[in-house]
């Protein structure tokens, strides 16, 4: 009996010591459950858990950060060499913050509650409104210029950088013996930047007129500039428009009143004449007014007349294609639209790789109740017409547009009446500043609750793209006590 236990605790004794074999023994002076941290320094199940604010590497959990909203939403501070940042940076709101926004991403950057937001300047006093054609801007290294007649003394040139700042402005002055500039337009040539404009003289006698500039807006020669053409006319309208190489301008005027024709003419990139002037248009019954040209794949030119008895709600565009020399190529058309539709060519560059860019116009639908902006594809096959946008109910619509990187972009005043007595029938006019982005995004821009003051003939607007997916606006505001004008910029996202 004896010898049977003894078996028994032989075996009891032997499991125990393999169990104990199999299992690390705790450090020297460590008691595993009486409150004394193993090897990682941390108390298992005594002294200071997770629960009340020490993560496992024994530093207190990071404390949120100042800026709540936006990009920054949730952030916590960043431990930055072993201590978390007193004030949060980049490095605890991450990659999309900026402490002063400049990404136009759809994003709240800089956690102040608003997402890319737009940046309204007044850039420059103006001495009276300029027209609609005596006003454009073209980009150029660094920037873009805009010219403006704004006196008789001659054309603003104004300089601006990438981010919409003024950097420099100059004159060029009105040639001896004019008396008014009726155009003004920027082109880009192979050779560089060029101006024309128009220029009344003393006997009532239109000049046309080329001068080259540098990328500063500086005139490369003498400011007068060459002459291109004359006109027995005080009152011309003149459009110009380079060939896709830049190597030739083509360059198209009718007079203003009681025009029956409109005349065309090429100069190369140093305004040296290749065609002579000659008809381009001609009506036996119909006025011929308005005059756009734009170029073409083949080297020719697009160009359109409005036709009209004087009517501003009926009349129609007519569009003819014409080759390098100005002579008439195939392809001819006539298109229903209102005298005040306003149509405007432009080039829409191919949509994909090793695709044809084409022509295109937009327009105005005048009707007096909503007025409408189209856009009119394949001019010369079936025409495809899509409206882009109402305007405001009851308002006129003045359209801006350009042919960007990212495609269309387009900007316009939606202008109404404020008649008060006394006042001009220039000055009671006021209006709202709308947008479209090309992927379609319809934005108000007014700078407020209230509508702008605007001046009837300064309600013109230019637009720039800019780097970024920025765009920037250029308008003027007016009002008649006190007696100003001022030019403003609006610096605005538009992906």
């Amino acid at each position: 009996m004896q010898s049977w236990w003894g078996s028994v605790s032989l075996v009891v004794a032997l499991l125990l010591v393999g169990c104990g074999s199999s299992t690390k023994p705790p450090d020297a002076g460590t008691e595993v459950d009486a409150g004394v941290t193993d090897d990682a320094g941390v108390t298992d199940d005594a002294g200071v858990t997770d629960d009340a604010g020490m993560p496992d590497s024994g530093v207190a959990e990071a404390l949120p950060c100042e800026r709540t909203q936006g990009v920054c939403a949730g952030a916590k501070r960043a431990l930055v060499d072993g201590a978390y940042e007193p004030v949060c940076t980049a490095r605890s709101y991450g990659a999309d913050y900026e402490a002063s926004e400049t990404r136009c991403d759809g994003l709240d950057n800089d956690c102040d509650g608003v997402a890319d937001p737009a940046t309204w300047s007044d850039v420059a006093p103006m001495k009276w409104a300029p027209a609609d054609n005596t006003v454009d801007s073209l980009r150029v290294a660094g920037g873009f210029l805009m010219v403006f007649v704004d006196s008789s003394e001659g054309i603003q040139v104004l300089r601006f950088d990438e981010a919409l700042a003024l950097r420099s402005s100059s004159l060029i002055p009105l040639p001896p013996d004019f008396v008014r500039i009726t155009n003004a337009q920027l082109v880009r040539t192979s050779r560089g930047v060029a101006l024309f404009f128009t220029a009344m003289n003393s006997d009532g006698v239109t000049q046309g007129r080329f001068v080259p500039l540098d990328e500063q807006g500086t005139p490369i020669g003498s400011p007068e500039g060459l002459v291109l053409f004359e006109e027995p006319s005080a009152f011309v309208f003149t459009r110009v428009a380079p060939s896709l190489d830049g190597e030739r301008i083509a360059v198209v005027w009718t007079r203003t009143f009681e025009s029956y024709e409109v005349r065309g003419m090429t100069v190369d990139a140093s305004g040296q004449a290749l065609t002579p002037p000659h008809a381009l248009f001609q009506s036996s019954g119909l006025l011929l007014s308005s005059p756009s040209v734009v170029g073409l794949e083949t080297g020719g030119f697009l160009m359109t007349a409005n036709e009209n008895m004087g009517d501003f709600f009926w009349g129609r565009v007519w569009l003819k294609r014409f080759d390098r020399e100005l002579s008439p190529d195939e392809g001819e058309k006539l298109l229903p639209l209102a005298h005040g539709a306003l149509p405007m060519l432009l080039w829409q560059p191919p949509t994909e790789e090793g695709g044809v860019g084409e022509p295109v116009m937009l327009y105005r639908e005048p009707d007096g109740h909503l007025p409408r902006v189209h856009l009119v594809q394949s001019l010369f096959g079936p025409s495809m017409s899509e409206t882009l946008t109402p305007t405001s109910w009851s308002q006129t619509g003045v359209l801006g547009a350009t042919m960007t990187s990212r495609g269309l972009q387009m900007a316009w005043i939606s202008l109404s009446a404020a008649y008060t007595p006394g006042l001009s029938a220039f000055y009671p006019w006021n209006g709202r500043l709308w947008g479209r982005s090309p992927s379609g995004v319809v934005t108000e821009w007014t700078p407020g609750p209230a509508r702008m003051p605007m001046e009837r003939q300064g309600d013109w607007v230019r637009l720039q793209e800019l780097p970024g997916q920025w765009m920037g606006a250029l308008l003027m505001t007016a009002t008649e006590t006190p007696r100003a004008y001022t030019l403003h910029s609006l610096r605005y996202c538009a992906p």
